[in-house]
């Protein structure tokens, strides 16, 4: 459950991106994620083309995507089905559904400027269509391609990037729905650090070190404060 509440909802490319080899076609096939208190998990990735089809674990937990062109628009597993719709190519509605629960969350997204977004959080109770909001004014700052900034009202994550690609990268419609978490973010490039600030203005910081193929693709990322690693084949 760790692992795949770490892979589900990218910087500073300061760097001259020069470095990057884009590889267009480059998608990933496998990810091994490795921590000290449970077993490896093996993730296989399904591509048709540019677009993925699905993500099955070792135990045959599947995920599965649905397109609408170039678009992403539901994600669903046993468990979770995710709904997303566009306006004008960008994210404006996610929809997260789960089995058995008499309500939904959603998040309803507005773009304050290019490089500023902001989403509201509601639970909609189906059987009255009651909406509450249960998480307000959570804030997206973007800047070249990838997630620099995620403030909410608890806290702030602060994110600093290589300027190599990230696994992702290559998926068609990844980069629209927000996926900020270093081991399978819709960032363009790959995260280095993250500096957690709580409301109570104790911080944390974490640093991740990563090995590359001959295209510029992370093939080994490794967390330096935790034992929490990932190797990707493509």
């Amino acid at each position: 459950m760790l692992c795949i509440s770490l892979m589900m909802l990218t910087s500073c490319s300061s760097d001259d991106n020069s470095a990057q080899n884009t590889e267009t076609s480059r998608v990933p096939k496998k990810q091994i994620i490795s921590s000290l208190n449970s077993d490896p998990v093996t993730i296989d990735f399904a591509f048709d083309g540019n677009k993925i089809v699905s993500k099955t674990y070792a135990n045959n937990y599947v995920v599965k995507y649905t397109y609408t062109g170039d678009l992403i628009t539901k994600i669903e597993a046993s468990d979770f089905t995710d709904e997303y719709a566009y306006t004008d190519g960008k994210l404006t509605t996610y929809l997260r559904k789960l089995p058995g629960q008499d309500y939904y969350d959603k998040y309803s997204y507005t773009y304050e400027s290019n490089d500023v977004v902001s989403f509201v959080v509601t639970k909609i109770t189906i059987s009255t269509g009651v909406e509450e909001i249960i998480s307000e004014k959570n804030i997206y700052t973007l800047k070249d391609g990838n997630i620099i900034k995620y403030e909410t009202s608890y806290a702030t994550t602060v994110y600093k990037y290589d300027n190599k690609n990230s696994p992702m990268r290559n998926v068609l419609g990844f980069n629209k729905i927000f996926q900020e978490q270093p081991q399978i973010s819709s960032s363009v490039n790959n995260v280095i650090s993250y500096t957690v600030t709580l409301a109570n203005n104790s911080t944390y910081t974490n640093e991740i070190a990563y090995a590359f193929d001959e295209n510029n693709f992370p093939n080994e990322m490794n967390y330096k404060a935790i034992s929490f690693a990932c190797t990707y084949s493509y």
